[in-house]
């Protein structure tokens, strides 16, 4: 997918009707930061915020920092999003409320 497909997708709310239009956009912008970059550039005072520098097709753009403590990577996100939609339907489950599932640890 192309950033210029991404920021379509992204612009319309008619394509985020739901979850799993948010979880499959979420997959296809993380494909593409991981390789579709210019650059990636750490900040020296805070490692965990990142800065996003897009190539030609973003016109060498620089993103805001992004706290990338809050960010799953590609394979994190495939492994964590079944999961993660089970919680989300058996909220209201007695059983769903355990110490576990209210913890998270990248």
């Amino acid at each position: 997918m192309t950033l210029r497909q991404l920021v379509n997708r992204a612009t319309n709310k008619d394509n985020f009707t739901s979850l799993s239009d948010y979880t499959n956009f979420a997959k296809h912008y993380l494909d593409f930061i991981k390789t579709k970059l210019q650059a990636v550039i750490v900040s020296r005072n805070e490692n965990n915020y990142r800065f996003f520098q897009y190539k030609k097709d973003g016109t060498y753009n620089v993103t805001r920092p992004i706290n990338s403590d809050l960010m799953l990577s590609l394979e994190e996100l495939t492994v964590s999003i079944d999961p993660f939609i089970e919680l989300l339907e058996n909220v209201r489950d007695e059983a769903i409320d355990t110490k576990e599932n209210r913890v998270f640890d990248k």
